[in-house]
């Protein structure tokens, strides 16, 4: 609904009701949001709190670049502004958070830091906060993850490449450009074979490969029969770029795709197959990311991701409702 003109200015010009306290104080307007008004009041009470909490990061990080007092003031603004959105919107929603809800939340949350009532209420009482603004602003947050569940978790996905890129990222494990993860399964030939003892490697060699072709795991076979190198890892060689890959090896790395197993091919001194581990299960084996870890990472990451959709949501309820700056 769009505050018609005359009416708008109006109550620019009208001040509101104060208490005594407040007589030396001008309650106008500063700002309209749809059919709602912004109050200097209003906006003089965020820009307090934004302010102690620049105060509050000044203090934990000296020599740290602080905004100005006209840039508070817009912040103040914004902050109000889309404010005013969001319980317009859980109106239009309507949504609400009953009694019971909110003394449920308020409950696990002690009992998720082991929290006495006492406690927690003395907690509050360390930070400035009443019972009444902390369950005031946990409301808030309830409505907001009712209305992120409602318009903007559906849009949200995480996939497995995005969890092991963090996790890679996080821990250094990132392969290089061009790197591939193998598993390799090696039969030695004795020095000074004939060309008869050489075919019974090859022939062994190929009856292990068709075992792994056939569903056999091929780390349980590295660990029973292989004698080259990461047999007791299940023949996992790691990360490696194919140029450094003996020439036999890197024709038959040519040949894969992720998953498959070569063909036995032969190499100085034995004779060798292996496997070309897909992009997921190399970062799984070479970070140690476990289904755990993974699932926590996922939910790190959506967090993060609904914040910021929620954040854009906001802007896009923003731009299409009625806003008018009077006074910053």
């Amino acid at each position: 609904m769009r505050v018609r003109p005359l009416f708008l200015a109006w109550l620019c010009c009208l001040p509101f009701l104060v208490t005594p306290a407040q007589a030396s104080e001008v309650n106008r307007v500063v700002a309209v949001v749809g059919d709602e008004v912004i109050t200097s009041l209003d906006l003089d009470k965020v820009l307090r709190q934004i302010q102690q909490q620049v105060e509050s990061a000044a203090a934990a990080r000296p020599g740290e670049a602080t905004p100005s007092e006209g840039q508070m003031r817009r912040m103040a603004m914004d902050r109000l502004i889309e404010d005013k959105i969001f319980d317009q919107e859980v109106k239009r929603a309507k949504l609400g958070v009953s009694q019971a809800e909110l003394d449920m939340y308020v409950d696990r949350i002690k009992n998720a830091n082991q929290m006495s009532n006492e406690e927690f209420l003395a907690q509050l009482s360390r930070r400035g906060v009443t019972p009444e603004e902390y369950k005031e602003d946990l409301k808030r947050e309830i409505l907001k993850h009712k209305l992120v569940e409602r318009f903007v978790k559906s849009r949200v996905v995480i996939s497995d490449k995005e969890v092991e890129s963090f996790y890679a990222q996080q821990t250094g494990g990132a392969p290089a450009e061009g790197q591939v993860r193998l598993r390799a399964v090696f039969l030695k030939v004795a020095d000074g074979a004939d060309q008869a003892q050489e075919d019974q490697v090859r022939a062994q060699a190929q009856k292990l490969r068709d075992k792994v072709a056939g569903g056999a795991d091929i780390a349980e076979v590295a660990k029973n029969y292989s004698q080259g190198p990461g047999a007791d890892q299940g023949g996992d060689l790691g990360l490696v770029s194919p140029n450094d890959l003996l020439p036999s090896m890197r024709h038959a790395l040519g040949q894969l795709k992720p998953g498959q197993i070569s063909p036995v091919f032969q190499v100085p001194g034995a004779f060798a197959f292996m496997q070309l581990v897909d992009d997921k299960a190399a970062k799984v084996v070479a970070s140690g990311l476990t289904p755990q870890l993974k699932e926590q990472i996922r939910q790190r990451l959506e967090q993060e991701t609904l914040d910021k959709r929620f954040r854009e949501w906001l802007r896009e309820l923003r731009a299409k409702s009625y806003v008018r700056v009077i006074e910053q």
